[in-house]
């Protein structure tokens, strides 16, 4: 008979700065017997990832990492293929009475390899528990130095926008909108913001050394944005400009 024992966790590590994950992720990590981390395959052949650099800080015993690689590609084929091995690997530890996590930027429950193994967790009855952290839109209302909502404030994070006109629709309807993924948006969002002279807050790769953030014009117009960023779009909440007052 199996021993089903083990227990899978899901544990967040925060946005990129390894002072911002949990006492409770930390001491789990410090404690499991094997840690599945994400990486991503370049189209050249090496392996990328931020998790296994947050790692690394955190002074772990690194023969538990354990790498769980994604293609690089627009086909989710690949991706689900990469899921369903996980899962199965994470599936036979839990049987052999081990303890494993599998780990994420950001939150654990907010775009995150973890969700697409819950099903098969819950179905197979295997024991696991989802451990928080900050993801990186909140490190961006820290960083732009504004409140992403106050009072009635309603909020919305968008991972993907299809036109100027869905964003102009969304931001007539909220106070603050979160944009996320926004590599798709790079060649008309820049336009955009000047000709709607937007309040925004624009950050990359937060929480790590190649962090950048403005919350000008003329300093965005210089970058060429990359995956790992954000743009959030202040509403009725921003504070008046001098000429406004």
């Amino acid at each position: 008979m199996q021993n089903r024992s083990g227990k899978v966790f899901g544990v967040a590590l925060g946005p990129g700065d390894p002072e911002l994950i949990t006492l409770k992720a930390l001491n789990c990590l410090k404690k499991v017997d094997k840690i599945y981390y994400p990486a991503t395959e370049t189209a050249k052949g090496s392996s990328d990832s931020f998790s296994l650099v947050i790692l690394k800080e955190l002074n772990l015993e690194e023969s538990r990492f354990v790498p769980i690689t994604v293609p690089m590609s627009k086909d989710r084929s690949y991706a689900e293929k990469a899921y369903a091995e996980l899962f199965l690997k994470v599936q036979a530890d839990a049987f052999a009475g081990k303890q494993v996590a599998i780990v994420s930027e950001g939150d654990i429950s907010f775009f995150s390899t973890f969700s697409y193994l819950l099903d098969g967790l819950n179905s197979n009855n295997i024991d696991f528990e989802m451990i928080p952290g900050v993801p990186a839109f909140v490190l961006g209302g820290s960083v732009g130095k504004l409140p992403l909502c106050t009072l009635k404030d309603k909020l919305l994070i968008v991972p993907d926008i299809e036109s100027e006109e869905e964003l102009q629709t969304l931001l007539s309807k909220n106070e603050t909108v979160v944009l996320m993924k926004i590599s798709k948006v790079r060649n008309w969002i820049k336009d955009f913001i000047k000709k709607h002279d937007m309040k925004f807050f624009y950050g990359e790769y937060l929480g790590t050394e190649k962090q950048f953030s403005c919350a000008d014009i003329k300093s965005l117009e210089a970058r060429r944005i990359p995956y790992f960023a954000i743009i959030i779009f202040y509403g009725n909440n921003r504070p008046l400009r001098p000429e406004e007052k």
